[in-house]
């Protein structure tokens, strides 16, 4: 194999497929092997079934003891100044049969979320059961350390002692995730890897 015909083969067109297409790879990659897991729902959680980084959770939100966190974004301008913070979900605390997991929920769902922490709080002190629910999926994870430490603080508030928290193990958090989109981003970086091989190809031999 002539590496002069090899560097003639390339073009920055084909450099540019590529270049996306593994990127979109990379970036679903995780999820897409997830999204074919068998899902754990909120119930599953609650009757004992364990969960742990790379499962899949998907099911209707149950029970909610309100957000330890909520996350924002900004845009950062070339003069170094950034806008205002766009409000981008919330952290929940999420009870199953062993204690507690986060749930990052959407910013479109607060509101639902709000309610069903309100209706949760009700029936633990003698009230019915909640009846707002909210269709979650999403992948789980090992929180991030500052993340953690939110979530840690939640705890304390809740009288857990540190030993206590220690005994629950890393914390974990189901991050909201489209499945659905998942899938096709991931086909569709196969399918541009795919175009950019068969160009290189094509390419090569013409060199």
């Amino acid at each position: 194999m002539s590496f002069k015909r090899l560097i003639g083969a390339f073009s920055m067109n084909i450099l540019i497929l590529l270049a996306i297409g593994v990127t979109m790879l990379f970036n679903a990659g995780k999820d897409f092997i997830i999204s074919f897991k068998p899902a754990i729902s909120f119930q599953d959680m609650l009757d004992g079934k364990e969960v742990k980084a790379g499962s899949h959770v998907e099911g209707d939100v149950i029970y909610v003891l309100d957000y330890f966190a909520s996350e924002s974004t900004y845009t950062k301008r070339s003069d170094g100044s950034r806008s205002g913070d766009k409000a981008n979900g919330r952290y929940y605390m999420i009870p199953t049969a062993d204690g507690y997991i986060g749930l990052k929920g959407r910013q479109a769902d607060v509101d639902v979320m709000a309610q069903i922490t309100d209706e949760t709080y009700e029936f633990l002190m003698g009230g019915v059961e909640p009846t707002t629910t909210v269709h979650m999926a999403g992948s789980v994870e090992v929180m991030e350390e500052q993340l953690a430490e939110y979530y840690k603080g939640y705890l304390r508030e809740m009288d857990y002692t540190e030993s206590e928290i220690e005994e629950m193990g890393d914390p974990l958090v189901i991050q909201f995730r489209s499945f659905t989109a998942v899938r096709v981003l991931f086909l569709i970086g196969v399918a541009l890897v795919a175009v950019g091989v068969f160009l290189f190809i094509r390419g090569y031999r013409e060199n």
